[in-house]
């Protein structure tokens, strides 16, 4: 299952929708501060909320969001801190509090659960531990447990919320993914399906247009297999054509594709390859085929191949490829079979 925990996966979508509402947030609270009469709580909120202006402005005009999602969080840190030690009001610590679903969203579970826990052990010494350099505010002893016990809560629901979303969209894209594999894999071979080769072919079509780049096709067909399904059944025949498809794949190159066309047909399509190679190739696959040893229910079964060949550049599109190949295949079973034809 793809791990989704990273700071790479997480939607960019989420940090610009942090950084906007942590903004509008930080104004309110500095025009609340105002019409208090605390400047220096109004100012504060003002300076964040022009951070986190930055922050937008880097993300959204320069597509940092590494940089953008830092700032966020020096920002949200930096102002609890300063918050918790520095200003009396109660409704700072209720701002404090919307930081955590803001940390937990932007930097994934895993990694909020060590930002979290660093965050409160500080905050639990400022409110406990011995005040050498910082001065508290005289908080209530009340006031100071719900704090913390409200922040240990929201921390463990905004983590666990987290967590089953990432595992929630980890299901699905495993399941997108098999959705996919069914639609472009030939579950018998494991090869490409026929839906998969055709828009291998679209696509090479459309490059050889722009780059007048020839290839071909083989069409190959499993010689008598009809007779090999009847005498000895549909599991050998199914042995047949998983044998054929990793012996036609085998010798390939690279950038050679074979998929399974139907029935006890493949498809080999061959990118760089005009009519002259792709004959080569053919008669490369087709003798080796010959020499494939397979035994059933006593019996050495003869392996053969009849293969048509067609070549883009003396074709008109793409149907008229498939129609080249198939007429040559057609040829080919009609002579006597075991044989290469160019369509």
């Amino acid at each position: 299952m793809t791990d989704l925990d990273s700071t790479d996966s997480i939607p960019t979508g989420f940090l610009s929708f942090s950084l906007v509402s942590q903004e509008i947030i930080s104004v309110l609270f500095a025009f609340y501060s105002y019409y208090q009469g605390d400047m220096d709580l109004a100012t504060f909120y003002l300076a964040m909320a022009a951070l986190l202006l930055v922050g937008l402005g880097i993300h959204s005009i320069f597509d940092r969001p590494r940089t953008a999602r830092l700032v966020l969080a020096m920002v949200l840190i930096g102002g609890y801190f300063y918050l918790l030690s520095g200003a009396s009001d109660g409704s700072s610590l209720l701002w404090c509090l919307t930081i955590i679903p803001v940390l937990v969203g932007c930097f994934g579970y895993r990694n909020s659960v060590f930002i979290l826990a660093a965050v409160f052990g500080a905050s639990a010494w400022l409110f406990y531990g011995p005040s050498l350099f910082i001065l508290m505010p005289p908080y209530s002893d009340v006031t100071l447990v719900r704090f913390l016990s409200s922040f240990a809560v929201l921390s463990v629901f905004a983590i666990a919320m987290d967590n089953s979303h990432s595992r929630s969209l980890n299901r699905y894209k495993d399941l997108s993914r098999r959705v996919d594999q069914i639609a472009h894999q030939d579950q018998l071979t494991k090869l490409p399906n026929r839906h998969d080769m055709e828009q291998r072919l679209e696509k090479k079509y459309q490059q050889y247009r722009l780059v007048n780049q020839p290839f071909s096709i083989l069409l190959a067909d499993l010689d008598n297999f009809k007779f090999i399904n009847d005498r000895y059944g549909h599991d050998v025949g199914d042995e047949v054509l998983h044998a054929i498809g990793a012996l036609l794949s085998e010798p390939l190159r690279g950038e050679d594709v074979v998929a399974r066309w139907g029935g006890n047909e493949y498809m080999v399509l061959l990118p760089t390859a005009n009519s002259e190679a792709a004959v080569n190739i053919a008669e490369r696959l087709r003798a080796q085929a010959g020499k494939l040893a397979m035994d059933a229910q006593g019996d050495q079964l003869r392996i053969s191949l009849s293969v048509g060949i067609a070549s883009i550049d003396k074709c008109t599109g793409i149907d008229d490829l498939i129609s080249t190949a198939e007429n040559g295949l057609y040829q080919a079973k009609h002579m006597g079979r075991d044989m290469v034809i160019v369509g």
